[in-house]
């Protein structure tokens, strides 16, 4: 089965001896070869809706803090001044200075010492400072030195509270 349709595309042949070319319309040359069955080309694929893609970029991860692995401060590490970020900080060593972020927790081994702002501090080591938050837990590990201004409040027994707690509704 051939194509029966003529092409206008022309082959040049060099087998002429005296090294002119001759043109040719373009038809399959039969050199004892089967000829090649006609292939209608695969009509083009139906477009398919493709799923929401997963994000994973930073800025996703920045903008979903519930769901984003905290930022860690690790022990043996101190750390001296401003921290402003989305998201969490998990403190096992050492923090002095201005915190701003939207969850901090202090780690049995951790020290913070400072102003901090956040939607949600978790106590279990050493505060002393200033602290603003929405939510405010003291477990039985933690000692707290100074003034804390919070809306929901949760101790443990055995917690060391010294200085205010200050209920804002």
């Amino acid at each position: 089965m051939f194509n029966k349709s003529k092409t206008n595309s022309t082959n040049l042949n060099a087998d002429n001896s005296e090294g002119n070319m001759v043109e040719q319309d373009a038809q399959p040359e039969s050199k004892g070869f089967a000829p090649a069955p006609s292939v209608a080309p695969a009509p083009a694929p139906a477009p398919v809706a493709a799923p929401a893609p997963q994000r994973s970029g930073m800025m996703d991860i920045i903008s979903a803090p519930s769901s984003s692995k905290p930022s860690i401060l690790s022990e043996g590490f101190s750390f001296r001044g401003e921290i402003a970020a989305k998201g969490a900080i998990h403190v096992e060593g050492s923090l002095n200075g201005q915190i701003q972020v939207d969850e901090l927790t202090i780690g049995a081994r951790g020290q913070v010492d400072g102003v901090v702002t956040c939607s949600s501090l978790h106590i279990k080591g050493k505060f002393s400072g200033t602290a603003t938050c929405s939510e405010l837990i003291v477990t039985s590990s933690a000692s707290v030195d100074g003034h804390v201004v919070y809306r929901t409040l949760s101790v443990q027994k055995g917690a060391s509270i010294k200085g205010e707690l200050l209920l804002v509704k």
